[in-house]
């Protein structure tokens, strides 16, 4: 085939199957968006940014923005022409962003009014050419975004050819010293992805989903965000997360499956609306980004929701194993409760040793992923893209194992592991028993220096409210339940972990807060 654009143009092809379903519901103001007025919208905006910016194939456009609607337009017009999207992580310092910018080499950034001043400086830091703003306060010398959307086109835009494997997002990594790579997204891994999750799933017209991710992680587009739209299904934003708010969109819209990080889990759990709340909708809630302790999920079993863990990377799709909730019964998702579970349709999974061989049920090694899913390597950075991704395997840099039933189970990540007496020493393992302590709220271990074992293991701990637990109460209640070796040496109580926008523990941080003991 020598043009996918008219398969790649999501709107444009939803627009024409089902113009007048709902597909897009902003909770923050009410309105709501059939696929007919988005694809318009879309085209307004591609038609602005070719002739009016003479955008093409290839370049860049940033979008600093919490998730509303104009972020979806942005989306469906790059698709359209084959430009590609770069969301912006608006937690990070302007330095990084301008940074982050100059390595893509954007043509045009766009922002929501709430970022005004911080677009300012990025715009003048990084010598961006074009801007374009939306909402009531933008400034002068930025391109009004609701002139576009009142005067613009909504006909079908110009656009050059597009190829399957031609970029349209470049998503940031977390990265642990230095700056964030950008993993490149394809728009054959958008749209398998979508495909593998749908069946995976089974998503449909009737399924309803309330998107809390921010849209600059990878988690925002392309967990549930993307498959729920391409199954005709109806998704719900806002612009921020509140644990009482979230309880009363699942409620109200009668929302059909739900996946967060473990905190906003737990922050739900706690909140006065919890009992109160009608989740009989729900076919299942999953946790990602982070392990999830079993004391977060137990309040939702108890509602007799099926609440379980999946796993993937940015560089993997992201949708990678998941728990195959249709064939299991409560009963097997409690006893399974730490297991990622089994690959989606479209992605395959295997766990190598340290020779590269397959290991064996109940052998731990790197997590390997393959299919059509994963991403194309890093903007710019073969030395990194090669690393990563051989012979069409991305290693994931987490040790994994895998049990005879086929279901995965993540052990750590390979430098999160620590040596302590010659003895590995897997800190998620520690985490999940410490997390165990009734007093313990959230948990993380690093291994810190030592003179006489190499490396000791130090917990950072965070109580539940109104507790206070004693560190040499947990220091005991952990060497109760493990080898002495793996007892972290040292239990400092914090108020709260570092952690990223998905709820992701930095312990980069924790490694920098320890090196100032």
């Amino acid at each position: 085939m020598k043009d996918w654009g008219w398969i790649i143009d999501l709107a444009g092809r939803m627009a024409a199957l089902i113009p007048g379903r709902e597909a897009l519901a902003d909770a923050d103001t009410g309105r709501r968006y059939t696929w007919r007025e988005l694809n318009a919208r879309a085209n307004r905006l591609a038609n602005y940014l070719r002739a009016g910016l003479g955008l093409g194939k290839g370049d860049r456009v940033a979008v600093l923005s919490r998730n509303c609607p104009e972020y979806f337009d942005f989306f469906f017009a790059t698709q359209k022409l084959g430009l590609v999207l770069v969301p912006l992580n608006f937690r990070l310092a302007d330095e990084e962003i301008v940074d982050l910018v100059k390595m893509i080499g954007i043509a045009v950034l766009a922002y929501e009014d709430f970022f005004e001043e911080r677009a300012r400086r990025i715009i003048n830091g990084a010598g961006v050419a074009h801007s374009i703003g939306w909402g009531e306060t933008v400034t002068g010398g930025t391109a009004d975004y609701s002139a576009v959307l009142r005067d613009g086109s909504d006909t079908d835009p110009a656009r050059a050819p597009l190829e399957i494997e031609d970029p349209h997002l470049i998503l940031f990594t977390g990265g642990t010293t230095g700056l964030p790579k950008g993993a490149v997204i394809s728009h054959r891994a958008v749209y398998w992805n979508m495909v593998s999750e749908v069946l995976s799933w089974n998503l449909g017209p009737a399924d309803t989903i309330f998107h809390v991710l921010p849209l600059f992680h990878t988690g925002g587009w392309n967990i549930v965000t993307l498959p729920t739209l391409f199954a005709g299904g109806t998704l719900i934003i806002s612009r921020k997360f509140d644990p009482e708010m979230t309880l009363k969109i699942i409620d109200q819209y009668r929302c059909s499956l739900f996946f967060a990080a473990a905190t906003m889990f737990m922050m739900m759990s706690q909140a006065g609306y919890f009992r109160r709340a009608d989740l009989t909708s729900l076919k299942f809630m999953m946790s990602g980004a982070a392990p999830c302790p079993r004391s977060v999920m137990e309040p939702y079993w108890e509602r007799n929701i099926p609440f379980m863990q999946g796993y993937g990377i940015t560089e993997g799709g992201p949708n990678n194993l998941f728990m195959p909730f249709q064939r299991l019964s409560m009963n097997q998702i409690k006893e399974k409760w730490n297991s990622v579970g089994v690959p989606f349709l479209y992605c395959r999974a295997r766990v190598a040793d340290e020779g590269g061989a397959e290991a064996g049920p109940g052998q731990m090694g790197e997590l390997l992923l393959s299919g059509p899913v994963v991403f194309s390597g890093y903007w710019n950075n073969p030395e990194a893209s090669a690393a990563t991704l051989v012979d069409g395997w991305v290693h994931t840099g987490d040790i994994a194992v895998r049990d005879e039933e086929g279901f995965f189970y993540i052990v750590d990540r390979k430098k999160d592991m620590f040596i302590s007496g010659g003895e590995n020493v897997f800190p998620v393992e520690v985490e999940k028993v410490i997390a165990a302590h009734p007093q313990v709220a959230e948990v993380a271990v690093i291994g810190v220096p030592d003179p006489t074992w190499g490396e000791v293991g130090r917990a950072f701990v965070v109580p539940r409210p109104g507790q206070r637990p004693d560190p040499a109460d947990i220091v005991k209640f952990a060497g109760e339940r493990l080898g002495r070796y793996k007892v972290p040496r040292y239990v400092e109580i914090i108020d709260a972990l570092p952690k990223s926008a998905v709820g992701k523990v930095l312990k980069k941080n924790l490694r920098q807060l320890s090196l100032k003991k």
